[in-house]
């Protein structure tokens, strides 16, 4: 008797400034193959060059492992950091072309493959804020919508980096008076070495010293009770609240239950001051928002935005399936 005939497999890809991850599955969400390295594919930050490489490693290593070849593969989705303009669609084309990937592709924001890897449906808000911060969003239509992911020059406020820089400008004012004492200012100096807090501050200014990598020295003063980190945590939170509610808004999802996904170091406080920020300015526009931590590697949602752009419903359990065996592979932590 000859063997049931499995779905096409479909290949989901995913790749920041830290990593690079493929994924091969089928509709029932059970890992055929993974691939995976830590080499930047955020051509961005390292050209197309070094991204494809890196991108490639991991898509063959994926592919090897499920005994199978490109032309083998349905669809495939790239979720990467860096594709923030249609151009940038466009200028990564020729990676999975290179490939030989036959199947229908298509590359897009990392957001959209973080969002689709903490909801069951495939229509939701995900809000990340790690190094850097971004909303987006699908509403059940299949329309997307997201803000610009580019900084705080740009309107996106509320990322670790933001955060760390805040913290500069609070030690700056305890220091000239025009603002409240802060433990930050004992710590900062400690972390960085410096002896006094003119030191750290002239450091700073002269770009001795990151500014950025102070995040986790906020969030451990503000859940020991500092009254400035608090405050610090409360504006990034009410900022990303903001844009959460315009992509809310934008997409049309006032009255749509959903899932609202919370992803990156930011939340990784167990300070509450952070997300109820974020939830007092959603509330009132999304009653039916549903707050949740994403605990799947990324790289799950673009395996399911796969399964989805080559026609197939992914079965009930294919996303917690994949998440499973995806953070067995991978030796992540499950929560």
């Amino acid at each position: 008797m000859a063997p049931p005939s499995r779905l096409p497999p479909v290949l989901g890809v995913e790749g920041d400034g830290a990593h690079s991850h493929a994924v091969v599955t089928e509709a029932s969400g059970t890992l055929l193959g993974l691939g995976a390295n830590d080499d930047a594919s955020n051509w961005d930050d390292v050209g197309i060059a070094a991204a494809a490489a890196a991108l490639r490693s991991c898509v063959r290593e994926a592919l090897d492992a499920a005994g199978l070849t490109a032309d083998d593969v349905e669809a495939s989705v790239f979720a990467l950091a860096g594709v923030d303009f249609p151009v940038d669609e466009q200028r990564l084309a020729g990676i999975p072309e290179a490939m030989e990937l036959r199947g229908r592709c298509r590359i897009e924001n990392d957001a959209f493959g973080a969002l689709r890897a903490g909801t069951d449906e495939p229509y939701g808000v995900v809000v990340i804020a790690g190094n850097g911060s971004v909303v987006a969003g699908r509403n059940p239509r299949g329309d997307v919508y997201r803000s610009l992911g580019l900084g705080m020059l740009y309107g996106d406020f509320g990322s670790e980096t933001d955060v760390s820089q805040s913290a500069v400008t609070a030690v700056a004012e305890a220091f000239t008076g025009r603002g409240p004492s802060t433990v930050l200012t004992e710590r900062l100096c400690a972390l960085t070495g410096m002896a006094s807090v003119v030191e750290f501050l002239d450091g700073t200014a002269r770009e001795r010293i990151d500014t950025a990598a102070f995040g986790p020295i906020v969030m451990g003063a503000a859940e020991e009770g500092d009254a400035v980190a608090g405050g610090l945590l409360r504006r990034a939170g009410a900022m990303l609240g903001g844009t959460t509610a315009h992509v809310i808004r934008t997409l049309g999802m006032e009255g749509v239950e959903f899932e609202l996904v919370l992803a990156r170091s930011m939340f990784d406080t167990t300070s509450p001051l952070l997300v109820d920020a974020l939830e007092e300015c959603v509330r009132p526009v999304a009653p039916g928002a549903h707050l949740k931590r994403l605990e799947a590697a990324p790289v799950v949602g673009s395996a399911l935005l796969a399964l989805e752009l080559a026609g197939e419903t992914p079965a009930d359990a294919a996303r917690a399936t994949l998440a499973r065996e995806v953070a067995s592979a991978l030796g992540l932590a499950t929560r």
